[in-house]
Order: structure tokens, then C-alpha cells, then sequence
């Protein structure tokens, strides 16, 4: 687990802030590749800019909930990590934990965003997506100077009704942050149940810590 966040930390500083794009400008977001490539490029220009602003946890922070999870599918996530026990929470408890693990998921990136140090994007070739297809994933590379290329993998599904594809997981080095959070949370809430582990969800998300629950930095 701790390799998979070191990884985390020195990929996603440049990696899933791909989809970390100003909400106001046009985005195609019923075409995936088309959408992070855009995105890639807006985002790059921003890290550059607010360089010196990524030591405040909480500039990172409100950074990626304006910019990034409009562009996250937080509610199929969030789903994913609950599995069976949502089933045996209320409405409202549900939606109590999409919200907060979608808090806790912004404290995930910004303590990747705080990594960033001029890292290079390597975007992969356009392909044209079937119209039958839900869920597709797209490759990019990390590139540092004198350090092996990083491979990262973001899966995206499209919404049946809009049309629109978001993110839901990226996988760096073989391992998925999805899977992750689901070894970390699933069994807090098989013992605490979904409103359990929310309030834990929560109180951690009031703090500046960005470290997953449980541990501090």
C-alpha cells in the first residue's frame, strides 16, 4: 500500500489533475480522448502558473473541487467502495458518503499536486470511440529527467443519459487507486456500517491532513 501511494504522489501530481480544467471553458465531453488531451494541456499551463502556490494544502485543495471533480464520476466511486453494504444504508446515508468520499478523494490529489515538479506529459494517439462503448481507458506516460517513464491508465464510463464520459480510477504502476480505496474503506464500513465510517469521512476531511485515515504526514 505505501508503494502505491508513493506512486500516487509522484504520478497523479501530474496524472489525474489531467482532469483538473476550468468548469467555465469548453470541453467535449462526449468524446474521452478528446477531453483529457484538452484538459492535459490547460493543466500543465496551471501548474507552471501556481507553482508557487502548491505548498498550501488548502489552495490545492479548492483548486481541484472547482477544477477537477466536475470532471469525476465521485458518485460511481463512491458506490464501488460501499459494494454490498449500500444496499443496507438509507437514501440519505448514501448520499452523506458519496459527498464526503468526495472530499476525501480531493485530499487524495492534493497531496499529489503538491509533488508536482515540471514533469512531462506524454499523450497517447486519438482513437476514435465506438458508439456502443461505456467505458473506455486512455494511456498517457510521465516523463522526469533521469527517471524511468511512469505508465498511467485513467478509466472513464459514459453516462447513458447525457452522453458525457468522466473519470472513476487511474491506475498507476498496475494498481488501481480504485482498488485501493476500496481495501481501505470496504472493511471500515462491513464493521462500522456507512454512516460509520461517513463520520470518519468527515472528520478527516475538516483537517488539512491529506494522508489516507489512520495515517498522519
Amino acid at each position: 500500500m505505501k508503494k502505491f501511494f508513493k506512486t500516487l504522489l509522484s504520478a497523479a501530481a501530474v496524472g489525474f489533475t489531467l482532469f483538473a480544467f476550468n468548469a467555465s471553458a469548453a470541453v467535449d465531453m462526449t468524446d474521452p480522448y478528446k477531453m483529457v488531451d484538452a484538459v492535459a494541456q490547460k493543466t500543465f499551463n496551471d501548474l507552471k502558473a501556481n507553482k508557487d502556490k502548491l505548498n498550501d494544502v488548502a489552495f490545492r485543495k479548492q483548486l481541484i473541487r472547482e477544477d477537477l471533480m466536475p470532471y469525476v464520476d465521485t458518485a460511481y466511486a463512491a458506490y464501488s467502495v460501499m459494494g454490498q453494504y449500500a444496499k443496507n444504508a438509507t437514501k440519505e446515508e448514501r448520499s452523506a458518503f458519496t459527498e464526503a468520499f468526495g472530499e476525501y478523494i480531493v485530499a487524495t490529489y492534493a497531496d499529489a499536486l503538491g509533488k508536482y515538479n515540471n514533469q512531462e506529459l506524454v499523450s497517447p494517439a486519438y482513437e476514435q470511440v465506438g458508439a456502443k462503448e461505456t467505458m473506455v481507458s486512455t494511456k498517457f506516460l510521465i516523463r522526469e529527467p533521469q527517471k524511468q517513464d511512469l505508465e498511467v491508465v485513467f478509466k472513464l464510463r459514459k453516462n447513458s443519459k447525457t452522453g458525457e464520459w468522466k473519470a472513476f480510477d487511474m491506475v498507476a504502476e498496475g494498481i488501481s487507486m480504485l482498488s485501493a480505496k476500496q481495501s481501505e474503506l470496504t472493511p471500515l464500513i462491513r464493521t462500522k456500517g456507512v454512516a460509520g465510517v461517513t463520520s470518519l469521512l468527515k472528520e478527516h476531511n475538516e483537517s488539512l491532513n491529506t494522508a489516507p485515515i489512520g495515517q498522519t504526514k
